[in-house]
């Protein structure tokens, strides 16, 4: 919403803590995580692909990352379009962002880099807010990941890159949960201005009219909290990624279907990042240890690890 609505929209009416439709759609999302839950039982465990595919993937990430963060800084914004930033602070940022990406490109000092996206976060934090950058806490996790598979002393190396796959998937869901309350649920107004501007209530053109503007963007941001707080579990992760998918797949397709190219290129360089730990989450699941339903012991290794960049 942020990157294609103009700050500053009139405000909009939130639905209510204690409004009937607002407490429907909490309990609809509520019971999408339950059967999540539930569902994650019943559900046969897929094998985990091969070294040269494990890494194959990784290196999306690591690329699209990188790419991401060049094109976002050559724009003059940090870690998302919208966040523009001026002054000394902000260029001294914008060139640790622009560095960070070359990088990563170039697959250079990876555990330095995974450090140096941690620090760019934090001045994320200072320029923008604490929930802009939990908005952006998935920066976090692919930090953490780059750092954890890029440790090269073989004891710190078994001792935390088993959890690498799991802090990418919680602080991904954390990072959901957060845009679905900062983007459409406590202020939805951008998110209302945004489902007018650019036509996308599907709803009213199926015929049905009572689901307006203010429901439709109700219902994305419990769906989005939804599949956050999936993540942040562990449970049906790559039925979750890959519904996450589609949606990220189908509002692109759409901004090219409306001629609106320029958006959809926005969209595509924003969400670049995403799309790599989507491919990861996809081919690794959740990871190995940190799952609500399934918490082996430390000693307990399940799947094999997830590969290690090399420099």
């Amino acid at each position: 919403m942020n990157w294609f609505v103009e700050r500053g929209a009139e405000p909009l009416a939130n639905y209510g803590l204690t409004e009937p439709i607002f407490i429907l759609w909490a309990g609809i999302a509520a019971v999408l995580v339950g059967v999540s839950i539930w569902l994650d039982g019943k559900l046969p465990d897929l094998e985990v692909a091969g070294t040269k595919t494990r890494h194959d993937f990784m290196e999306i990430l690591r690329v699209f990352t990188g790419m991401s963060f060049l094109l976002t800084a050559y724009e003059g914004a940090l870690v998302a379009p919208h966040k523009e930033v001026a002054g000394s602070f902000g260029t001294a940022l914008l060139f640790l962002q622009a560095g960070i990406g070359i990088m990563l490109i170039a697959n250079r000092w990876i555990l330095w880099a995974g450090g140096l996206i941690l620090v760019l976060h934090t001045g994320v934090a200072v320029n923008f807010g604490i929930m802009a950058a939990l908005e952006y806490a998935i920066f976090i996790g692919i930090a953490f990941f780059l750092i954890f598979n890029a440790i090269k002393d073989p004891k710190l190396s078994a001792r935390f890159k088993p959890y690498s796959v799991d802090v990418l998937r919680i602080w991904t869901g954390i990072s959901l949960v957060a845009l679905a309350v900062g983007e459409k649920l406590a202020p939805s107004a951008l998110g209302q201005v945004f489902v007018a501007q650019y036509q996308w209530n599907f709803m009213q053109v199926l015929g049905i009219g009572f689901f307006d503007d203010r429901m439709f963007v109700l219902a994305a941001g419990m769906v989005e909290a939804a599949i956050g707080m999936v993540l942040i579990l562990g449970t049906t992760v790559r039925l979750a990624v890959l519904t996450l998918s589609v949606m990220m797949a189908l509002s692109n397709i759409v901004f090219i279907l409306q001629g609106n190219n320029e958006a959809a290129l926005i969209e595509f360089i924003g969400h670049m990042p995403i799309i790599g730990v989507a491919l990861v989450l996809l081919l690794l699941g959740y990871g190995q240890r940190l799952k609500v339903t399934q918490m082996p012991p430390p000693h307990q290794e399940r799947n094999a690890s997830p590969g290690v960049f090399s420099e």
